[in-house]
């Protein structure tokens, strides 16, 4: 996905980087601050990967904070996942590239296939992942804006729609009166080639279910091996530069979004409902590597863990949850290429 990259709308992924930008070439007659510093990841304009977590288990239980009567409803239940990946698409195209200002064109596409055992399945995995048949899908549409003040202060903004569900275009139509919208802004300040800082705002739905937060940007290179780069709460790295074209980083991010749930036409319906809300907000701490293959071409692969923060399940948006389901704890991998700006 979210800011696009951020506990931002998602998404996740993006998503939002705001970093993602590329100054004009010409010479201004004022002089503006750059969104860049030294060593830092590389601009990524397009990008496909495939995203891959092992085995783990779902637990569903009621949720808290239901009365009794009506949490006898929904008895505990495990099952077993086999694994669940999917298929990540991104962009983040410029359509103006000013010294004065820099408007992208963000959009994404991210889909999250489950293998469960069809056995362990209780009513609750049913109705959220569609007996396991239908994807989750996230495609968003958005802008990102920089635009710097003077040599040492810039404003970013973003926006972003977003559409969420287990929707395949066929039996089970996207709602598209259900969209999400989330929203940044930050003001910023560049305090030479090494340094970034800036302080902000978000409407995000990372953390599950739609949060007003604040933002803190925080570019620092340290020397031409170490840096660090964050985007808080959404993502946070440290950065090792073998050189310009090879570099690692260690950190987290965190993945979330809140899902429109339909069930596929004349299937059975469980607790009486034929659509739902499921929240799902996810940690990926990681290690990533991404090397230059050709000037505009880089690899980058990922691994790490996955605790999964929510996943809960609703009658409707903004109502309270009655399923809640609890993960373990899997092994995940990401792999992919970008065509990046040189």
């Amino acid at each position: 996905m979210a800011l696009p990259y951020g506990l931002f709308a998602q998404t996740d992924d993006d998503d939002f980087d705001p970093d993602a930008f590329e100054m004009a070439d010409e010479t201004p007659i004022k002089r503006f601050c750059t969104n860049k510093i030294t060593n830092l990841s590389p601009t990524r304009l397009v990008g496909i990967s495939f995203d891959y977590l092992a085995g783990y288990t779902m637990s569903s239980q009621a949720a808290e904070g239901l009365g009794a009567t009506e949490a006898a409803r929904y008895s505990p239940y495990d099952a077993s996942v086999n694994r669940n990946s999917g298929l990540r698409l991104d962009s983040n195209i410029p359509l103006i590239s000013k010294n004065n200002i820099i408007v992208n064109l963000t959009a994404s596409y991210w889909e999250s296939r489950y293998d469960i055992e069809e056995s362990t399945v209780s009513p609750g995995h049913q109705i959220a992942l569609n007996h396991a048949r239908h994807p989750l899908r996230t495609s968003t549409l958005g802008t990102l804006i920089f635009k710097p003040l003077d040599e040492k202060h810039f404003l970013i903004f973003q926006a972003e729609a977003a559409l969420n569900g287990n929707y395949n275009f066929g039996t089970i139509k996207p709602d598209f009166g259900l969209m999400k919208y989330s929203a940044t802004a930050i003001y910023g300040w560049k305090y030479d080639d090494n340094r970034n800082f800036g302080l902000g705002v978000t409407r995000t739905y990372r953390g599950g279910r739609v949060l007003h937060i604040p933002v803190l940007l925080w570019n620092r290179t340290f020397n031409d091996r170490w840096g660090m780069e964050l985007l808080l709460p959404a993502r946070g790295h440290a950065r090792y530069n073998f050189s310009t074209k090879s570099m690692l980083m260690f950190g987290y991010e965190l993945e979330g979004q809140s899902y429109h749930v339909q069930s596929a036409p004349n299937s059975n319906t469980t607790y009486g409902f034929s659509q739902m809300e499921l929240r799902k907000s996810e940690i990926r701490a990681r290690v990533s590597w991404d090397k230059s293959l050709t000037d505009f071409i880089w690899f980058n692969i990922q691994a790490g863990v996955r605790p999964m923060y929510r996943y809960d399940l609703a009658p409707k948006e903004n109502a309270d949850a009655f399923i809640s389901n609890r993960m373990g704890m899997p092994l995940y991998f990401r792999i992919g290429l970008n065509l990046v700006s040189p």
